[in-house]
């Protein structure tokens, strides 16, 4: 009799150790997401002069539409951590109420300006070939830095694809994004 127990519940405990982690997985995710939720959803919420509660789905597109992937500030990015190095190109910018100006550049060399958009995911530019004064659109991603999610308009902290956040400018640096801020203050 036990025999056969034991080899009937042979492809259960089969099944249970393959769902083990799925189940596990799913159970966090309902917990965080209750947790989490509530919280989100009472800002949306509004209350008439009964206190029945309704969905102010206005408000809650007016606080994704507000919320900038990039807070208001300058930024240097560089391709490698540090900086001025050789054969590696940086970018200087500065981020006005999702409105961008900055330069591309490589230590000892030209720098060509650039202006653009922060996008939900993407700084969309526009470069200006600095000799020949052609424009090309380029975009790079925007990738978060740490996992921990924000509500309304405050800033998420990211990062650029491929690039590295470096602290502070340079004489250098803030000379460059002085000339492209000249350059296309009339374009943001």
């Amino acid at each position: 009799m036990f025999g056969l127990f034991s080899g009937a519940s042979l492809p259960w405990r089969t099944l249970v150790k393959h769902l083990e982690k799925p189940i596990a997985s799913l159970c966090l995710t309902v917990g965080l997401a209750a947790c989490v939720y509530p919280s989100s959803l009472a800002q949306g919420f509004e209350f008439a002069s009964n206190d029945t509660p309704t969905t102010s789905v206005q408000f809650l597109l007016t606080q994704v539409a507000n919320s900038q992937p990039l807070a208001n500030g300058t930024y240097l990015y560089g391709q490698t951590p540090e900086r001025d190095q050789l054969g590696a190109a940086y970018m200087v910018f500065e981020v006005n109420q999702g409105q961008v100006v900055g330069a591309f550049y490589m230590p000892r060399s030209s720098f060509d300006c650039f202006y653009g958009t922060v996008e939900a995911n993407q700084l969309a530019l526009t470069i200006v070939d600095s000799y020949e004064q052609t424009i090309h659109s380029y975009s790079v991603a925007l990738e978060p830095t740490d996992s921990v999610a924000t509500l309304g308009s405050e800033a998420t902290p990211v990062g650029l694809e491929g690039f590295h956040s470096i602290d502070g400018l340079t004489e250098n640096d803030q000379r460059i994004l002085s000339t492209c801020q000249t350059d296309f203050q009339q374009r943001i």
